[in-house]
């Protein structure tokens, strides 16, 4: 009987001993965190400027975080290599996402994707968004939207313009617009902003759809004019020309820079990277390339941000198929 008591005692001292050690264990941890380097890996090549500004961001965080954070660059199928390698990878905060929201409501409609947005990924928060304009040269005839709908309407098919490739944001939202407008225009895809834009100047496409950092030096040296934004927007460079949706269209250009990670992502280490990478935000280093850039600075929580895209994914989806886009 004593034997028996003795055994039992030992057992449970055991799992005592063993409850405790895991307990203390997964303290210690999240406590630590992070106890090494952190890499963000990004779906773009280095040098542009989402790859600037995660730079910039990143290296404000690092002073938080205690330790240094590696940039990593994984090129490829509009983001989802790199998505997909984050999605992959164990949800212990060293491995870490910046992308767009096409990796989100566009991509994963376009074609099968190995990620699924909706379980696969943990959203921390946005820091910045892209908001593109349509221009026309500053001699055109054009003057308001109005003026180029009008043109367009009598002219179908003879308006082109130039855009930054087929599927990617710019492109579906003028798609979009010209079909429920009624018009026709023709888009032609350029590999880069800038040579859009000299496309344009130089009368090779009648119109350009780009981003505000392409446009805005543009237009203030005189030589394009704005006709409309297609973000949710105005631009505070030049605060009287309408957005897409105060010409009466719901659908916009939704296309923020986020920080993400990997589902299952503690919610401990996903608060102190959220902490970190907004607190970041106020460095003045990274608030000098956001007004060099004419980048709107775009702060959203990740709760937010999932609300936000989630609720555009499935008009997205119908546009996509509409527009013939979607693979079979």
């Amino acid at each position: 009987m004593c034997e028996l008591m003795s055994r039992t005692l030992k057992l449970f001292l055991v799992v005592v001993f063993l409850v405790t050690a895991l307990c203390v264990g997964d303290s210690l941890s999240s406590e630590v965190y992070p106890s090494r380097p952190i890499t963000v890996v990004l779906g773009w090549g280095a040098g542009g400027m989402h790859d600037t500004l995660t730079r910039l961001l990143s290296k404000a965080a690092e002073k938080e975080l205690g330790q240094p954070i590696i940039i990593e660059n994984k090129s490829g199928a509009s983001g989802v290599i790199a998505q997909n390698y984050v999605c992959k990878s164990k949800p212990d905060g060293y491995i870490l996402s910046s992308t767009i929201t096409g990796t989100y409501i566009v991509q994963p409609q376009m074609r099968k994707t190995p990620y699924n947005p909706f379980t696969d990924i943990t959203e921390i928060m946005t820091f910045a968004k892209y908001n593109n304009g349509v221009c026309v040269r500053a001699e055109a005839p054009w003057n308001t939207i109005e003026d180029l709908i009008a043109y367009s309407k009598s002219n179908p098919g003879k308006f082109t313009y130039a855009h930054p490739g087929v599927g990617m944001m710019p492109h579906i939202v003028l798609e979009h617009f010209t079909m429920k407008e009624g018009i026709k225009w023709n888009g032609i895809p350029f590999k880069s902003g800038p040579e859009g834009v000299n496309a344009c100047l130089g009368g090779h496409v009648d119109g350009v759809v780009m981003g505000s950092r392409d446009l805005i030096p543009q237009i203030q040296a005189g030589k394009l004019k704005l006709l409309f934004i297609i973000s949710d927007s105005r631009w505070p460079e030049v605060p009287n020309v309408p957005t897409i949706l105060e010409k009466g269209h719901k659908f916009y250009m939704l296309s923020y820079m986020d920080i993400n990670g990997p589902k299952d992502l503690p919610e401990t280490i996903k608060e102190k990277l959220h902490n970190a990478f907004k607190n970041a935000m106020k460095d003045t280093s990274f608030q000098g390339m956001l007004k060099k850039y004419h980048i709107e600075e775009a702060y959203l929580s990740g709760k937010d941000y999932a609300e936000k895209w989630r609720a555009m994914y499935p008009a997205m989806g119908e546009i996509l198929n509409t527009l013939g886009l979607v693979e079979k």
